[in-house]
């Protein structure tokens, strides 16, 4: 997705290192000195990536009406990521060789090529493979936005795959010398607690127990072997989120306890969540529905996978079923609106990734650069909409409240399968 028209996604990323404050005549320099530079001699590597505009795939003339924004001025920067791969599939590959070994049979009275044939066959295969690459047969292009905003030292990338982002990694060090670091629910946890000083607090969060584990679980069994004459402990295991656990930051579950809560007080209190904006320190009202899309998958392990399709995913019967189960939300489709501005996601809440978001329209804009940088604002409020979402939940599951309200979501998850959708 592009963040210069249509809908957008995003991950985000911390940006760590002596990163320029402003676009100026340097960092545009450092642009076209990582510009994307196809290989021209030889067979190519079989990843290719370099910088590029943003503007088309073959555009690398970095300016600053092309690639600067932002409020204040110059303080984002618009660019993307170029990366050919060039790679014969592997039934090419078998194939080539295979006419080459069946040619040199045929010349054969057994019918059958000897090893020293099968060996040139392969050699020859592999040399017309090598020309076919280095005249482009196999080469596959792909850009991937991306927005660095210089004054919160963030860069949003339109991918959040694990290959992208170790391209785009190694360039961004090569370039500007700078290190990513994900900005998952759990990384952003972690640095909103610090700036609270509540580091220790961070260290000692564990997962939420919603619901006992299933009987299937280690963890129940585990229950029920050492504490079969207390009942009133059934709540006391911590659910494992196997996709928490297995990733960069294990307190990534705080991402997805969000969601969860998010959607209790979508069913409880008409989704009106008071937040702070976090850039101005401003009291601001939230509006979130949750719609179209609900992923679920078992915190502890055990029952496996959902996925909800329709209107009001959260109201059927499937979904209170799989919370009872022990299932957690991982992705959900939702609606997040602040006074006129609103925006119609896809959240997977564990990585805070953004998928194809609507962006308000823009009605007063004088010109193509000023549509342009009113959506960027507009990328970057969403964000901070988002990070409002995590700092009102944060500030209930680290207050004394907490036990409190999570006694009342357990109740709300139990007693809502009796009600009809």
């Amino acid at each position: 997705m592009s963040f210069r028209s249509g809908r957008v996604g995003f991950s985000r990323f911390n940006v760590v290192g002596d990163a320029p404050s402003v676009i100026d005549d340097t960092a545009l320099a450092i642009l076209s000195e990582h510009a994307f530079v196809q290989q021209e001699i030889g067979t190519p590597d079989e990843i290719e990536s370099g910088f590029i505009t943003g503007e088309h795939l073959l555009d690398t003339q970095f300016t600053y009406e092309k690639n600067a924004f932002g409020d204040p001025p110059g303080s984002m920067l618009l660019f993307a990521l170029r990366i050919d791969t060039c790679k014969v599939p592997s039934e090419v590959k078998h194939a080539q060789r295979r006419i080459q070994e069946l040619a040199a049979a045929a010349q054969n009275p057994s019918g059958f090529a000897t090893k020293a044939q099968k060996r040139e066959a392969r050699e020859l295969a592999d040399r017309q493979l090598a020309e076919d690459l280095a005249q482009g047969k196999y080469r596959k292009s792909k850009s991937v936005a991306l927005l660095w905003d210089l004054s919160t030292h963030t860069l949003y990338c339109s991918a959040a795959g694990n290959k992208v982002i170790e391209q785009l990694g190694m360039k961004m060090r090569s370039a500007f010398e700078v290190n990513l670091e994900p900005l998952t629910s759990g990384a952003c946890a972690s640095r909103w607690m610090q700036a609270k000083g509540q580091s220790r607090s961070a260290d000692d969060l564990r997962p939420t127990a919603f619901t006992s584990a299933p009987s299937e679980s280690p963890e129940q069994a585990h229950h029920d072997k050492h504490d079969e004459s207390h009942s009133d402990k059934k709540n006391t295991q911590v659910p494992p989120v196997p996709w928490a656990a297995a990733s960069t930051d294990p307190r990534d579950f705080l991402g997805n306890e969000m969601l969860l809560w998010l959607w209790w007080q979508c069913e409880t209190a008409e989704g009106v969540i008071n937040t702070i904006d976090l850039a101005t320190q401003r009291k601001t009202e939230l509006s979130v529905l949750l719609d179209r899309t609900l992923e679920m998958e078992c915190a502890w392990g055990v029952s496996g996978k959902q996925s909800l399709r329709g209107s009001g995913p959260t109201r059927m019967r499937e979904a209170g079923q799989a919370l009872l189960a022990g299932k957690w939300p991982r992705k959900a489709g939702m609606i997040l609106a602040e006074g006129e501005a609103q925006f119609d996601l896809s959240l997977q809440a564990d990585k805070l990734v953004v998928a194809s978001s609507t962006v308000p329209e823009v009605a007063d804009a004088e010109s193509p650069r000023q549509l342009l940088e009113a959506r960027l604002l507009l990328v970057r409020r969403l964000a901070g909409m988002i990070d409002g979402l995590l700092d009102a939940f944060l500030s209930q599951r680290i207050s004394p409240s907490w036990p409190a309200k999570r006694t009342a979501m357990r109740r709300w998850l139990s007693e809502r399968i009796a009600r009809p959708g």
